[in-house]
């Protein structure tokens, strides 16, 4: 509505929480909502910058160094897509002194290149993403056994959601020990992530069969399956520690590896119908049928 600060990036937030929640799907959700497919978002994984001196790959290497006319990773793609989010993921493996650079781009929406030049963020929305917290959480949530079986506890994970305020708490704590007050005042807004709760593994546990679905479908194919195959992607993938990579991992495992396997097996004809089930004693079954065969009259 024009309300906003003229002289500032749109927005600038630090998308908070336990590793599988959604921190970076909704941050590419937001670019597809905002600014459209159109214009790819401008991701940097922050673990590339552990060091002080790679500050360079964002605005470019100074003169007289080598790659000086080559720019840099970040202030390349603002000038090529000043419409866009930038998402910087993992936030809290970067150099701190990387944030220096960006305490200029959150007060003033600019930044100077290596070659002197302005670019321009201010029609840009930052998002930032972090894991600060999140194993204080995942001690408590494992917190039952203690060496060997805590070990055993982390592969088998857990069910179990902690309490929301508690991981607002670890959260803020951890955010408030790890950036300066500088970094932490100029942003918009810290956005703690919820655990996922059943109800939400499950909508996510549709939408990783939609994925299967979409996949065969563009190969001729089409899918059908029981609701037991949902509660058995819940069974095996469900985990408050992992989040919903575990369903993912599942249905890659279990479903994408199979299907694979009876497509180049049997390279059955375009049409051909696969329906998937799941027992416990044998775990996903893959049925498939033949295309039905439509019969033309000529009028």
């Amino acid at each position: 509505m024009g309300l906003n600060d003229e002289n500032r990036p749109l927005g600038i937030f630090l998308f908070a929480g336990a590793s599988g929640v959604g921190k970076t799907h909704l941050a590419t959700l937001v670019h597809k909502y905002m600014f459209s497919e159109e214009y790819p978002i401008v991701r940097i994984d922050c673990g590339e910058f552990q060091h002080k001196h790679e500050n360079q790959k964002l605005i470019g290497s100074p003169p007289g160094y080598v790659g000086h006319d080559e720019g840099g990773q970040l202030v390349n793609q603002v000038k090529k897509y000043p419409h866009t989010v930038i998402l910087l993921d993992e936030v809290e493996k970067a150099h701190h002194d990387i944030w220096n650079t960006f305490l200029r781009v959150f007060e003033d929406g600019v930044l100077t290149d290596s070659k002197g030049e302005t670019v321009n963020f201010r029609n840009t929305i930052i998002i930032m993403t972090t894991n600060l917290g999140n194993e204080k959480t995942v001690d408590f949530l494992l917190s039952g056994g203690a060496g060997f079986t805590r070990s055993v506890g982390m592969k088998h994970g857990t069910k179990e959601l902690p309490p929301q305020e508690m991981v607002n708490k670890n959260t803020l704590d951890a955010i408030r020990k790890h950036f300066r007050p500088e970094f932490i005042n100029r942003l918009d807004k810290i956005v703690v992530f919820n655990h996922l709760s059943i109800f939400d593994m499950q909508k996510i546990a549709e939408l990783e069969m939609s994925v299967v679905i979409d996949k065969l479908s563009q190969k001729g194919y089409i899918i059908n399956y029981t609701d037991s195959v949902i509660e058995a992607l819940l069974e095996k993938g469900v985990d408050s520690v992992k989040g919903a990579r575990g369903l993912a991992q599942v249905r890659r495992e279990k479903m994408e590896d199979q299907l694979a396997d009876i497509l180049i097996k049997s390279v059955p004809p375009r049409g051909t119908i696969f329906e998937i089930s799941y027992t416990p004693e044998d775990d996903f079954i893959f049925t498939l049928k033949k295309p039905s065969k439509t019969k033309s009259t000529d009028k």
